[in-house]
């Protein structure tokens, strides 16, 4: 305890007994610093107010029925509580390695559930009755899953039965505690038990059914595990950073829905309600929404056939490949032998079902900085993380891309950290961190591609800091001059400034001269 909580604690014993107890006591019996303390007293919370107060405190009321006061400084916090006697204090409280009451200056113990005990045996269980204890807040079973992992406690029988038992009252407790106690547990140094615990409970199917349902989707043979699996490796390999570990665990839960296998449809080709059709099948474009009209309304009534992917999930829908001409139109649907699984699109599916999962929480008050932002960068980078391999490809395949490498490893980084505004380094350094843990996790890859990969993260890094430093020194007065004699103003003058600050990062160009500037008009007039 630090010199304030010793001073609040002296000046309180001068009026009535005052104990430790919770987690502060808890932590000092497993020989653990703590930085808040909980105090139990029979002291009224008037009178306890007015003595604090007295002393120049100013201590809040809160709680339930108001019988809480709490302090701050200096990030420490001391919580009052008022009880008739200890027994009934204790009584009310969640486990009971957190119902041991210390009197801070005889160093007495009162221990009425032998908490003690179960802190040896690693024994997590409810004081009294686990039904009761979980009525009365049932956000305790989240807490049951942080402390069982914090502490490689296990969950008493009874309790954990209760609670999965209640687990749906959950759903009347607020989102901002929910989230509060989520927060603590994904940054947890055995962060990965704590989410298998949360599926073992039945959290997440009840509450994050978008992640639940990953559970058992084979994958591609460039992978070893299933989805879930893999998930848990991504998970387990990211650190212990609130925002990385939230895009760990839902970078890939689109891949529940766009879960795909190539396949062969063919038949007479209808368009009808704005979709196009093959018998009861329904033809969806991977690639924008110009792919099909340019490859599909002229066939139109004609028979033909493609090669697609059907969903798992979505079986009346098939994703286009290609068409292919010149072969057998046996009518009707059938999967290619030995065809290639996919999850094509599943990044953005991912982004798309995690900002509905956001909604559900207030993960944008515990972000370090930037809030919201913070927060769109989150989906940002889920919807972007499968750029580099893609961006790559043909390095990790041996063969040879048709642009120069360093021409994309600029644009790739340019796209990850120009928001429109600032150039974000932030966005590059997140973006590393979440490949690297995506790349290492049970993926088949040879030395040389192991090799390439950690040659690319380094590029990307370089490119990023040469991008942030060379933005800082361009000359825009040059181009306002340039732009002027050419008669741009207003929003055309912002297009055409955005353009050339694009060109120039992705061209690395050092400054902007008049001779690049003449070469970016031309090329800003033919778009």
């Amino acid at each position: 305890m630090n010199d304030f909580q010793q001073q609040v604690i002296a000046i309180l014993k001068e009026h009535a007994p005052i104990w430790l107890v919770g987690g502060v006591v808890r932590d000092q019996l497993l020989g653990m610093p703590s930085q808040d303390i909980d105090l139990v007293s029979p002291l009224q919370p008037e009178k306890a107010e007015e003595i604090l107060r007295k002393n120049n405190f100013e201590p809040l009321r809160l709680g339930k029925n108001f019988n809480t006061l709490t302090l701050f400084t200096e990030n420490k916090r001391i919580d009052l509580v008022y009880a008739e006697n200890l027994f009934q204090d204790a009584m009310g409280r969640d486990f009971t390695i957190n119902a041991i009451y210390l009197e801070p200056n005889s160093g007495e113990i009162f221990d009425p559930f032998d908490g003690r005990k179960d802190l040896e045996d690693k024994v997590l269980k409810c004081c009294g009755t686990p039904e009761d204890r979980f009525r009365e807040d049932p956000l305790r079973i989240l807490r049951m899953v942080k402390f069982a992992v914090k502490y490689q406690m296990k969950i008493e029988e009874k309790t954990w039965e209760e609670a999965r038992k209640l687990l749906d009252l959950l759903a009347n407790v607020s989102k901002e505690r929910i989230t509060a106690e989520l927060a603590e547990i994904l940054v947890l140094e055995e962060a990965e038990k704590a989410a298998r615990l949360l599926a073992e409970v039945g959290y997440w199917d009840v509450f994050v059914p978008e992640l639940a349902r990953l559970q058992g989707i084979v994958q591609n043979e460039y992978h070893s595990l299933d989805v879930w699996e893999h998930t848990m490796a991504v998970f387990r390999n990211t650190p212990p950073d609130l925002f990385l570990r939230l895009a760990a665990l839902f970078h890939d839960i689109g891949k529940w829905e766009t879960a795909s296998r190539e396949c062969f449809l063919s038949g007479k080709l209808e368009y009808s309600e704005n979709k196009y059709r093959i018998d009861k099948y329904v033809i969806i474009g991977t690639r924008g929404k110009g792919e099909l009209d340019s490859k599909l309304r002229p066939l139109i009534g004609k028979e033909i056939k493609i090669l697609g992917a059907r969903l798992d999930e979505y079986p009346d829908i098939v994703q286009f490949k290609r068409l292919l001409l010149g072969e057998d139109l046996k009518k009707g649907i059938s999967y290619v032998e030995k065809g290639k699984r996919h999850f094509l699109n599943h990044e953005k599916a991912s982004a798309r079902l995690l900002a509905e999962i956001l909604q559900r929480y207030t993960f944008t008050m515990h972000f370090a900085g930037g809030g919201q932002k913070r927060q769109d960068d989150l989906l940002k980078l889920v919807e972007n993380h499968m750029q580099a391999t893609l961006t790559f490809m043909p390095e990790f395949r041996g063969g040879k891309a048709k642009n120069p490498f360093e021409e994309r490893a600029a644009e790739l980084v340019w796209k990850l950290c120009w928001d429109g505004r600032i150039f974000e380094v932030q966005n590059i350094h997140d973006f590393v961190v979440l490949w690297r843990a995506d790349f290492m996790a049970g993926k088949v890859h040879t030395e040389a591609q192991i090799k390439l990969f950690e040659e690319i993260q380094a590029e990307l890094i370089n490119v990023a800091l040469w991008q942030k430093e060379t933005l800082s020194k361009f000359n825009w007065y040059l181009l306002q001059d340039f732009a002027a004699n050419q008669g741009l103003s207003g929003a055309s003058l912002g297009r055409f400034k955005n353009f050339v600050r694009a060109k120039a990062m992705r061209e690395r160009q050092p400054e902007i001269n008049l001779p690049f500037l003449k070469k970016a008009y031309v090329q800003f007039n033919k778009r």
